[in-house]
């Protein structure tokens, strides 16, 4: 029994060499994005910040709306990329447009369900997020224009994770980075006037923006057709329906999903709701975390969808065993990678504050505490990794998706949302208190999703989509 442990124990830690290979091919593409777009998050950040704590503010707060979005996208697309990722593993062409046609026809309806939403209701929008004054003047002024990226949007998130799902993520890789290198540049060019162009301030960040969507969309929209990828879909894809069965099975799956991220968005939506209460500094401080924290995790999120996509390929080929070997190994990488990068974050937090502060115009009370919430941050940063990747990369991934949201959204509303009411609104805490409490929601989620992973019942074949019986 021992010598089976140690074995258990030596395949964990011991990656084969092709093992090696598909994870760095799938993984590194998508970690230099992220890197990339954290950076440029960052870059970004300092121009509006330039404009000092209101504007920064203000297009911090404004951008939850389209967080708020983005999410709901994500849902929409990730829980269809679980059934891709397992056509692609069974070598289902077929099945993956399929998919990819339901999925196309869903985010559109959202994206222009929430346009219309940010066009119509603007000021009551902000209403939410930011009281009156300076700072909600100008989130009007960029969610009028921002919300215009989400049809584009739409169609970027269903082909970029396609790509991803189908062994192409350096297409989306070189995608992103020209979006973001457009967008940063446009921000140059249009917040401060640079180059000839008009001074638009936070309007010219959500101009930028649009176009950079655009570009990001039409380089992964035009490489899927060009190279004949298999989501290159044919007319009769976009306009026909596949059985109702199919469409049964596929809502079962993704509806879960898309409940998940929409209440887990609407959760963490709500947290910056209290934050709203505070002054400019103190919502800046969180906007400056956030920046830093992108930064200093791209690679776990290179983990956590690289795993998701390696376990549906081996469900989808059958393999249940490699799919859970899988998924022990990535476990164990993240919390080694969490660790090191929660070091990097405590260690390095002064001196990047201070890069910050001095090219910015934020106030040294929004530094400050910004300091403190990446120290809380980075210490909890082992455990916040572990359940994103179990829930997301693991448990999701192998088509228990009605667990995972339970578990997922369960823990925000919950626990977080509950904590972080009472330490704003009856305890009065400041910002950094009102932070430290969105984190007890971490030991809900490591206590039931460990035993969720370990009794195996995670792993569902779903290349059967639309027969009478699932395949065990």
């Amino acid at each position: 029994m021992q010598h089976t442990k140690k074995l258990h124990l030596k395949r964990i830690v011991r990656w084969e060499r092709d093992f090696s290979q598909i994870f760095v091919r799938i993984a590194l593409p998508i970690a230099i994005q992220n890197m990339v777009s954290a950076s440029a998050h960052i870059v970004d950040g300092l121009m509006i910040a330039g404009l000092g704590d209101a504007p920064y503010a203000a297009v911090s707060q404004a951008g939850r709306f389209s967080f708020l979005f983005n999410l709901f996208m994500f849902g929409a697309a990730s829980g269809s990329s679980i059934f891709i990722s397992q056509f692609f593993g069974s070598k289902n062409e077929d099945g993956i447009r399929k998919i990819m046609s339901l999925c196309l026809k869903i985010t559109l309806a959202l994206a222009i369900f929430f346009m219309a939403g940010a066009l119509i209701f603007t000021r009551p929008i902000m209403d939410v997020f930011l009281s009156p004054g300076e700072s909600h003047t100008e989130g009007m002024n960029y969610l009028r224009f921002v919300c215009l990226s989400y049809l584009f949007s739409a169609v970027d998130v269903v082909f970029s994770n396609t790509l991803r799902a189908t062994g192409k993520p350096k297409v989306t890789m070189f995608a992103g980075i020209a979006s973001i290198l457009t967008n940063t540049f446009l921000n140059y060019c249009l917040i401060y006037g640079n180059f000839g162009f008009p001074v638009l301030g936070v309007k010219g960040a959500a101009i930028a923006t649009v176009i950079a969507t655009f570009i990001s969309m039409s380089i992964n929209v035009g490489y899927t057709y060009l190279a004949r990828q298999s989501g290159a879909l044919k007319l009769h894809d976009y306009i026909k329906l596949p059985s109702g069965a199919f469409i049964r099975d596929y809502f079962k799956k993704v509806i879960p999903v898309v409940i998940n991220e929409g209440l887990w968005s609407l959760g963490i939506t709500m947290y910056s709701v209290f934050y709203g209460m505070y002054s400019d500094a103190a919502i800046s401080a969180i906007a400056v975390y956030n920046n830093l924290d992108q930064l200093m995790t791209v690679m776990v999120f290179g983990v956590v969808n690289a795993t998701s996509i390696m376990i549906g390929n081996a469900i989808g080929e059958g393999d249940r065993e490699k799919a859970r070997l899988t998924a022990f190994r990535m476990l164990f990488a993240i919390e080694v990678l969490s660790i090191f990068t929660a070091t990097m974050l405590i260690t390095l937090r002064t001196p990047l504050l201070t890069m910050y502060g001095s090219i910015s115009a934020l106030s040294q009370e929004a530094l400050e505490k910004a300091s403190v919430i990446t120290l809380l941050a980075g210490c909890f940063m082992p455990i916040r990794f572990f359940n994103s990747l179990n829930i997301v990369g693991v448990l999701r991934a192998g088509g228990d998706t009605v667990f995972s949201m339970i578990l997922d959204a369960g823990s925000v509303w919950g626990v977080g949302v509950p904590c972080v009411a009472i330490a704003a609104l009856v305890l009065k805490l400041p910002i950094e208190g009102v932070y430290a409490a969105t984190l007890i929601e971490e030991f809900f989620k490591m206590a039931f999703g460990v035993p969720r992973f370990l009794n195996g019942k995670w792993i569902h074949n779903l290349t059967r989509i639309g027969e009478t019986e699932s395949a065990k």
